[in-house]
Formats: structure tokens, C-alpha cells, sequence
């Protein structure tokens, strides 16, 4: 028996010899111990990326708690104040996340019907305009809102910050409305219909319990959205505090256990908000036994249906579209010019350096993402993990949910001073807040593509003696290339649109959405008018790609 294995390996020696060299290549990696030490490479990464700076700001949190308890709840001087004013902020930061999805909710209903249910000419540009404030720069969309509704008088307060926070959640429930929507089978809807049922009571009884999980993801995303709000909320908040603000406040101010406090708590927060979707989407149910043929028969008239739709798209348009884009309508009355072209400040020299520091961060992100990107979604979607698997792919979500100015400052105690001390404030702890904020975006797309690929192809080219590498190269990797391009296009914009967690952990280091803040709390408004109408426009082109990338997925 021995002297057969021994003739079976000098047959595969002497075959491998004869294969080219790319095919020998493929076959030296497609051994175990690679696989295996990508797989622990790459959990490493995710452990340190993703769970570290989380456990870490509890660890510290816990190891400081008389420091904190001094400082926060019996100082000598203050008192209570700073936990008072933690407080204030939370429910300031409640409060208006609370009311915004509400809003976001109503305008969002008919939103979601009419681009999935009617066919109509300019369809495909509201569509992406209506996604376009989830891609455009916080800052740049909050000097938009700021400027419209300064027109009406509104000052910077509660009630601007709420005008805002409505306009940068509502894609998120208006997306998961869609995709919901665009899952499901109208044959339910036409049948009813048919059997004489009225329109609204086919909406109540049928569509609407089909966009519960939607609603309800799209809700937690959209609350927890604006719960970690920054940069828009800085130049709308006036004397108004939210929790990000807080933390910001005082990590400036060196105040560590207070600001530790807090980011714990959003964090929190958000990490069980984020747990919820998966339970609430499953047990809450929808009241919809009930029928009242004769009132619903009323309201499902076709006048009532066209008042509804053109007050929807009144709405859509005052109160989302037109204060999201408002600001490139300014730039031609603005002394753009003298100010930061002419002006001794050289202010169009910052915001060069600021946009290239944007640029190399963004594509420095996705370079990275990309490189453990790829092989993490095929832990989630190859490997047979059991529970372990159902964990990551459950941790992965967790940078989207929690508060960018939270997640900043938790990076910031973890790989900062305070912590490990592996990096200072400045460029590459801003690459690296990016890298975890923006890891999850790169990984989606590559599962979802992962998910529907055909597995029997790679199987047959297995059996006919393709090794696992050249099986990805040939065949894998040409088949998830658009989830690939998707997930690089969306780490790209999430990349160049972040405030909070950046101003967080920038040191003197200046993005364009950092310098636009900087720009309007100096009344720079010429500049910062200039900067914002150039990053919109940047982010409406990579929109369009995106769009474009998955239409050609969708073929």
C-alpha cells in the first residue's frame, strides 16, 4: 500500500511539473495552512478592528469608575454638572431622533410605494436623489439645510437640527421600504384587488405587513443614524447640545472619564438597537384583522390617491430635496472669488490640502477593506462555522449602528496614547477610524453577490482537478466583481462624507468636511458654500456609479 501512495505523489510531482507556472502558483497556495492562516489573519484583524476599541472604552470605563464618579458625579467645584449635562444631551439626542423617524415614517410610506409600484418619466432620477443625502457630507448638507431655512427665519436650535436629522435618516427607511417592496410579489395585491377589495384596504391587510421588517430595520438604522449625528449637527445646533457634540466637547477639553462615560452609553445604545432589528422584525406583529369596507372605500378614491401623491412629492420636495441641494443655488451670488481664491489666508490652498487628505484616506480605505474585505465575506458565507459565524456575521454591523463620534473616541482610547499608543491624532488614526466604520460597507456587498453565485460550476472545475485558487481566480472572482466594485464605491463615499468620529481623532489634520465646519463656525460662508456645492457634486457622481454597478448586477 505504501509503494502505491508513494507512485500516487510521484504522479502528482511529475503533473505539477508540467502545469505553467501560474497554475503550479495556484496549487502551492490552495494548500490548507494558507487557507487557514488567512482565515486567523483576517479574525485578528476583525477582533482588533471591530471588538477591541468597543471592549476597550468598557474596560475603561470599569478600571476608572472612582475617577469618573470624582469627576462626573461628585466634582469639588461642579458637582454633578457634567452628568447633568450628559443627561441634557441624551435626551436632547432622543428626542430628536425620536421625532425625526416618525416624520421620516409618514413621508416615507408613499415615498416607497411610488417609486416601487408606479412607472413614470424621471422615475430613475427621483430614486437617486431621494438616496443622495445618505452619500453626501454631513457638513456640506447641514450648511445646505441652514441656509434654506434661514431664509424662513429658522435659527440654529432644536427645531434646525430636527429639520436636518429628517433629511439624512429618511433614505434609510425609504431604502429598506424599497427593497422590501421590490422582494415581494404583487400577485397577493392584484388578487385582492380582484376580489373587490378597496385600495387602502389592500395597503393595510397586505402591503403593509409585508413592509414590517423594512419598517422596522429602517427605523433602528435611521434612529441610530441620528443618535451619532455630528457634523451636520455642529453648524445646525446653535446653544443645543446632542451626545456626539458632548463628546466631542470634551475630548477637546481633555475630559476622558466623562467622555468615556458617554460614548459607553451611545454605545450601548445602539449595540442593542442594533440586536433588536432581528427580534422585533420576527415577533412584532401588525393589526390587521380588522376591515372597514365602507370608510376604506372612501379613502382608496382616486381623488384621495392623487392628493396623497401630490402632497408626497410637495413634502418630498420642501421638506428633503430642495434644502439637501439648496447650496450649489448660492454659489453664484457668492464672493467665492476674493474669499478664497484672492484672500492672504490662502484658503483655497486648505481646502486642496484638505480635499487630497480626503482622497488618500477614501482610497487608502478601500485599499485596505478590500485586502481583508474579500476573504472575510467568504468566512461568513464559505466556512462551516456554526454559531461562530452567525456571531461575526452579527459584529459586523455594529460600526453602522454605533455613533461615528463614539466609535472615534473609543478607536482614540484603544489605538491612542491612552491606550496601546500605537498611533497618534492625525492621518493614520483618521485612516484607521475609517477602516473600521467603513469595513462593514465593503463586506455587504461581497456576501450578498457571495450568497447567489453558483456553487456547482466551482464544484465541477474542483472535480476536474482546478485547484481552489485557480477555481477563485477563474471563476469566483469574475462572478463577485460587481459586489466587489459596489462595496469600493460605498467605502469610498462613506470614507469621504465622515465628520464626527474625524474630528474626533484628526489632531491638525483637515478634511473637506472638517474644513466646511471650520469654515461656517468662522462665517467663511463663501468658502464653505464653494467646498459643499463640490463635494455634493463629487457624490452624486459616485452615487450614479454605484447605481449604475448594481443595475449591471442586477442583468
Amino acid at each position: 500500500m505504501s509503494k502505491i501512495n508513494k507512485k500516487l505523489k510521484e504522479n502528482s510531482k511529475n503533473e505539477d511539473l508540467k502545469l505553467p507556472l501560474n497554475l503550479k502558483f495556484d496549487r502551492h497556495f490552495s494548500k490548507p495552512i494558507y487557507r487557514k492562516s488567512l482565515d486567523s489573519v483576517v479574525i485578528l484583524f476583525f477582533i482588533l478592528v471591530i471588538i477591541g476599541p468597543i471592549i476597550y472604552i468598557y474596560l475603561t470605563i470599569f478600571l476608572n469608575l472612582p475617577t469618573i464618579y470624582r469627576d462626573v458625579f461628585n466634582d469639588e467645584i461642579l458637582g454633578d454638572l457634567k452628568w447633568r449635562i450628559i443627561l441634557e444631551a441624551l435626551a436632547v439626542s432622543f428626542s430628536i431622533a425620536a421625532i425625526a423617524v416618525l416624520i421620516d415614517i409618514i413621508i416615507a410610506f408613499p415615498t416607497a410605494i411610488i417609486l416601487t409600484r408606479y412607472n413614470f418619466r424621471g422615475k430613475k432620477i427621483l430614486d437617486a436623489m431621494v438616496d443622495l443625502p445618505m452619500a453626501v457630507p454631513t457638513s456640506a448638507l447641514g450648511f445646505s439645510v441652514l441656509l434654506y431655512w434661514g431664509i424662513f427665519g429658522v435659527n440654529p436650535g432644536f427645531l434646525l437640527i430636527l429639520l436636518g436629522h429628517v433629511i439624512f435618516t429618511f433614505p434609510y427607511i425609504v431604502r429598506n421600504m424599497k427593497i422590501v417592496l421590490e422582494k415581494t410579489d404583487t400577485l397577493y395585491e392584484d388578487a385582492a384587488r380582484t376580489l373587490g377589495a378597496p385600495g387602502f384596504t389592500v395597503f393595510r391587510t397586505i402591503t403593509l405587513p409585508m413592509m414590517k421588517e423594512g419598517i422596522i430595520a429602517g427605523a433602528i438604522l435611521a434612529f441610530t443614524r441620528s443618535l451619532g449625528e455630528t457634523g451636520a449637527t455642529i453648524i445646525l445646533s446653535g446653544l443645543v447640545e446632542t451626545a456626539p457634540i458632548v463628546i466631542v466637547g470634551f475630548r477637546r477639553q481633555l475630559e476622558l472619564p466623562a467622555a468615556s462615560l458617554i460614548a459607553g452609553i451611545l454605545i450601548a445604545i445602539s449595540i442593542i438597537l442594533l440586536f433588536s432589528i432581528k427580534f422585533f422584525t420576527r415577533k412584532v406583529g401588525l393589526p390587521i384583522k380588522s376591515v372597514w369596507p365602507g370608510f376604506e372605500k372612501h379613502l382608496s378614491h382616486k381623488s384621495l390617491r392623487v392628493i396623497r401623491d401630490a402632497l408626497t412629492g410637495t413634502v418630498l420636495l420642501l421638506l428633503i430635496l430642495i434644502p439637501s441641494f439648496y447650496i450649489i443655488t448660492r454659489v453664484i451670488g457668492a464672493d467665492i472669488i476674493d474669499e478664497l481664491f484672492l484672500g492672504k489666508d490662502y484658503k483655497w490652498a486648505y481646502l486642496y490640502v484638505a480635499f487630497m487628505n480626503s482622497i488618500y484616506i477614501a482610497i487608502l480605505a478601500v485599499f485596505i477593506n478590500l485586502l481583508v474585505g474579500i476573504p472575510f465575506a467568504f468566512i461568513i458565507v464559505k466556512r462551516s462555522w456554526g454559531r461562530i459565524i452567525t456571531i461575526l456575521d452579527t459584529i459586523l454591523d455594529i460600526p453602522i449602528a454605533i455613533p461615528s463620534a463614539a466609535l472615534g473616541f473609543a478607536i482614540f482610547m484603544f489605538w491612542g496614547p491612552a491606550g496601546i499608543g500605537l498611533f497618534q491624532p492625525g492621518f493614520y488614526m483618521i485612516l484607521f477610524v475609517h477602516i473600521t466604520f467603513t469595513f462593514p460597507y465593503m463586506v455587504r456587498p461581497i456576501i450578498g453577490v457571495l450568497e447567489s453565485t453558483n456553487v456547482g460550476v466551482e464544484e465541477a472545475a474542483r472535480t476536474l482537478g482546478a485547484s481552489n485558487m485557480t477555481v477563485f481566480r477563474k471563476i469566483t472572482f469574475p462572478s463577485i466583481k460587481q459586489g466587489i466594485l459596489a462595496g469600493c464605491i460605498m467605502v469610498f463615499t462613506r470614507s469621504l462624507g465622515e465628520t464626527g468620529a474625524t474630528i474626533v481623532v484628526m489632531g491638525n489634520i483637515r478634511t473637506v468636511p472638517v474644513l466646511i465646519v471650520d469654515w461656517v463656525e468662522a462665517n467663511a460662508f463663501a468658502s464653505a458654500i464653494f467646498a459643499s456645492t463640490v463635494v455634493i457634486i463629487f457624490s452624486a457622481f459616485l452615487i450614479l456609479a454605484l447605481r449604475a454597478v448594481r443595475t449591471q448586477g442586477g442583468k
